[in-house]
């Protein structure tokens, strides 16, 4: 068995609550995959799906289908709602308007590159400040 093909798959939001989807931006031999979803993880698993049906197909017909892993990219929005992150208290920590930042996650406004610049920059700050060993071991009480 040969190694895996790593394949981009973009995974965004569109406008409304629950309208996900995802996609390869390349095709995978003749077929690009797609999946859609009430979230972004449906829109993931439904991906997976395709994945799957686009396996069994080749199959069926005695063709192989490349062996890949997917490399999911986010778009602000369906990064929110992956990662259960509360758009108002980041919005804090980054310094950016926080009704900004709730339309840009809702699909409401598009932001220009320097605001994705600045979510980004923040969400790199936030991982190394969750790396750097801020939490206490034990609880404050057992220091006293």
């Amino acid at each position: 068995m040969g190694e895996k093909k790593k394949i981009l798959v973009i995974v965004e939001r569109g406008k409304g609550k629950r309208n996900f989807s995802c996609f390869t931006p390349e095709t995978i031999g003749k077929t690009t995959l797609i999946g859609s979803g009430c979230s972004a993880r449906e829109a993931m698993e439904d991906i997976k799906v395709c994945l799957q049906e686009s396996i069994d197909y080749a199959a069926e017909k005695g063709e192989t289908f490349p062996d890949v892993e997917f490399d999911y990219r986010f778009d602000i929005g369906s990064f929110f709602d992956y990662y259960p992150l509360d758009a108002t208290a980041f919005a804090k920590y980054i310094g950016m308007n926080a009704s900004v930042l709730r339309q840009y996650v809702t699909a409401l406004r598009q932001p220009k590159q320097d605001a994705i610049n600045k979510i980004r920059q923040g969400i790199i700050q936030l991982s190394e400040d969750f790396g750097a060993n801020l939490m206490l071991e034990h609880p404050a009480t057992s220091y006293v």
